[in-house]
């Protein structure tokens, strides 16, 4: 998910070892030397929009991230503040680095981004707050893009006093080991803070195309008795993928004005929810693939005790069908292309005003929670 090549002119400076004291004082000393090394007679232009701060727990995060910032910098210019709890410095409790990252343009030079890695030991953890808040550029927009696979309110301070230094928050719920409980932390913390901050969840937009299909699809011009008479939804998923089928089926619950009242796991693989509307129960099965990327696989509306019925299924070729011998609804393929990570993030950047949509899906994911037997 996480692993395609970006297609980007950027060119990264090598990583400098630096003191915490010295980062401002040594990435000026990177300008001045990139500044010098063009001799062409090109301009020279920096270029930042606001503080990307983000947070992972171990190297193998840092690795994948280290790869993506490039592709978020290309469309979105920024100052990074790579920020790593539980590591292993190479002196001390905590290491630093800077580097910039340039792209060449027509007219002259771009600089586009400039990267501050903070690496912490575990017992060290706590003071990234403060060494990022040192180093945010004043007057731009923040945004704390949380990596780690902890869900955010779990780690608890770390977590908090980022938060507090940011417009914006944008995390992932993939690979959640827990996701009912993963899920009712983080609802709770998204409806006390909605009405301060901007909160974000990758997952969101992960699943853009089947919101999309499900409007056109079961449209009540298309489809008039579909949304408001379905009885049972079934969803195949692959691992770690339940937290984004949770959040997809919240949607569907606030959208329809469903009312959760029961939710358990069925076994290790299964979950099962029940709502009720208008006197009406609607199931709702959630099966997790024994293998497979963390997507959405299949998707099977049943309204009217089978009198009607439609199954989308993703297909090869970054494809999603609608079932022939499954569904009552004309048969029909759709163009389905998973984003990358890095597109999902540098696309948030540039967003910045409040989904009440998505907020709205997060109430209902809570109220699903409140009401999972675990």
């Amino acid at each position: 998910m996480t692993s395609k090549n970006f297609v980007s002119k950027v060119i990264t400076h090598p990583p400098k070892l630096v003191k915490i004291a010295n980062i401002e004082a040594e990435l000026d000393l990177l300008w001045a030397q990139f500044n010098q090394k063009i001799n062409d007679g090109q301009t020279v232009m920096r270029a930042c929009m606001s503080n990307l701060i983000i947070y992972c727990d171990n190297a193998e995060e840092l690795q994948v991230i280290s790869k993506e910032i490039t592709a978020i910098v290309d469309v979105h210019p920024a100052r990074v503040l790579l920020l790593m709890g539980k590591g292993k410095p190479k002196t001390g409790n905590l290491d630093a680095s800077v580097a910039i990252y340039y792209t060449p343009q027509p007219d002259g030079w771009q600089v586009c981004g400039e990267r501050i890695d903070v690496i912490a030991t575990e017992d060290s953890t706590e003071r990234l707050p403060s060494v990022a808040r040192s180093q945010l550029i004043g007057d731009l927009p923040t945004t704390l893009w949380w990596a780690s696979r902890q869900p955010p309110p779990e780690a608890k301070e770390v977590f908090f006093q980022l938060a507090k230094l940011a417009n914006q928050i944008i995390y992932d719920n993939m690979g959640w080991t827990n996701p009912a409980k993963a899920v009712a932390a983080m609802t709770r913390w998204v409806s006390a803070e909605q009405d301060v901050q901007i909160v974000y969840g990758l997952a969101w937009r992960r699943f853009s195309i089947w919101r999309k299909l499900i409007r056109e699809v079961l449209d009540p011009q298309v489809a008039p008795d579909a949304l408001a008479n379905v009885r049972l939804i079934e969803l195949d998923h692959g691992p770690h993928a339940l937290p984004m089928t949770w959040l997809l089926v919240g949607w569907l619950s606030s959208q329809l004005k469903w009312r959760a009242v029961e939710g358990k796991y069925i076994s290790d693989s299964e979950s099962v929810w029940r709502f009720r509307h208008n006197h009406r129960d609607i199931k709702v099965i959630a099966r997790r693939l024994p293998k497979g990327n963390p997507l959405i696989y299949r998707l099977l509306f049943d309204w009217d005790g089978e009198k009607g019925r439609t199954c989308f299924e993703r297909l090869a070729n970054e494809r999603i069908g609608i079932i022939e011998a499954l569904s009552t609804v004309p048969p029909r393929v759709f163009n389905a292309q998973t984003p990358n990570r890095a597109t999902l993030v540098s696309a948030q950047l540039a967003h910045r005003d409040r989904d009440k949509v998505f907020e709205n899906a997060m109430k209902a994911c809570n109220a699903m929670a409140d009401v999972f037997q675990k």
